[in-house]
């Protein structure tokens, strides 16, 4: 038996990722009413009524376009899509300053909107933004978090899969910390069918499995680049890994994701840390942020990480 649809989902921000979002929950049928919002109606309206095309091939589905956030009321999820996406010559972080506001924002009209929905952060550098998500919000911690390094994770599972010739659902590895430039592999605890990448019985290449992993990290920092170097920006993946977020938390999957969340505790990071690191997600939101084991590498990577996101927030806190 199919799964039924949860009552509504709400993506603010019509434009390249938020349309491919709308579009995915759609094709994906995670909800019965999908609400696309923009600021400027008319694109909003054009993205949902292509959208729409679809329903007649689906199951019934209701998406609805808006320029008003009063229109998200019922919804149980909301996706912020909003503000400028990266440009090709900048990375992630040099976007905070314009998108921060914009995000803080948000926050307070949500509350007044949907105070009990989960918010999820698509927005970029996303890992500062759902820091300044929860700083603005009144509702708890755990009903607001970022599409983190879903991803990047999916990418490397998928590539180390087919490299050691099994199922991608039977990789188990993760990339953490920053979604950008500092992010990495938590090659200690990588796994497929339960045994160690290192003692897997397969031919990783004539350089073994350090050039391997080596090679793995290199093309998950540079896929998104590469894309967007040649088409402008990225967005049916990352709608695609968004909507499997979404999903967990209408259909209550309680998955284990690497999305944007406040650090546990065990991981020794400053009060206040926010980054990308696994949780479990469900119809609570992060119902619990998990201590991943880490060798010493590991850790000061993740330190290294916490630092670079720490001092660009800091930069802007300055200037405000």
């Amino acid at each position: 038996m199919s799964a039924a649809l949860s009552p509504g989902v709400a993506v603010l921000g019509a434009g390249h990722l938020g349309s491919a979002i709308a579009n995915a929950l759609v094709l994906r049928e995670v909800a019965r009413r999908v609400v696309l919002y923009d600021r400027r109606l008319a694109r909003a309206e054009g993205e949902a009524w292509d959208i729409g095309d679809a329903v007649p091939h689906l199951r019934e589905q209701v998406i609805e376009e808006t320029d008003d956030l009063s229109d998200l009321s019922g919804v149980s999820v909301v996706v912020v899509a909003v503000g400028p996406t990266v440009a090709t010559s900048q990375n992630r972080l040099e976007l905070f300053d314009v998108n921060a506001s914009l995000i803080a924002d948000t926050m307070a009209a949500l509350d007044a909107v949907v105070p009990d929905a989960v918010v999820l952060i698509v927005s970029n550098p996303v890992d500062l933004l759902t820091r300044v998500a929860l700083e603005h919000t009144r509702r708890p911690p755990r009903l607001v978090l970022g599409s983190g390094t879903v991803n990047d994770t999916a990418r490397l599972r998928y590539a180390l899969a087919r490299r050691i010739g099994v199922d991608h659902a039977n990789v188990h590895a993760y990339i953490i910390g920053e979604h950008g430039q500092s992010a990495f592999v938590v090659w200690s605890s990588a796994l497929a069918g339960g045994i160690r990448i290192e003692d897997f019985p397969a031919d990783p290449g004539v350089g073994g499995w350090d050039d391997l992993k080596r090679e793995l990290e290199a093309f998950t920092h540079s896929r998104g680049a590469e894309i967007h170097r040649r088409k402008g920006y990225t967005n049916f993946g990352t709608a695609t890994a968004v909507t499997s977020v979404v999903q967990s938390v209408v259909r209550d999957e309680r998955r284990v994701l690497p999305v944007s969340c406040s650090a546990a505790p065990e991981y020794g990071l400053p009060p206040g840390t926010v980054m990308s690191l696994p949780c479990v997600v469900g119809a609570a939101g992060t119902e619990q942020c998990l201590a991943l084991p880490l060798d010493g590498r590991e850790s000061a990577l993740l330190t290294s990480s916490q630092a670079a996101l720490q001092e660009v927030y800091e930069r802007r806190m300055q200037r405000s």
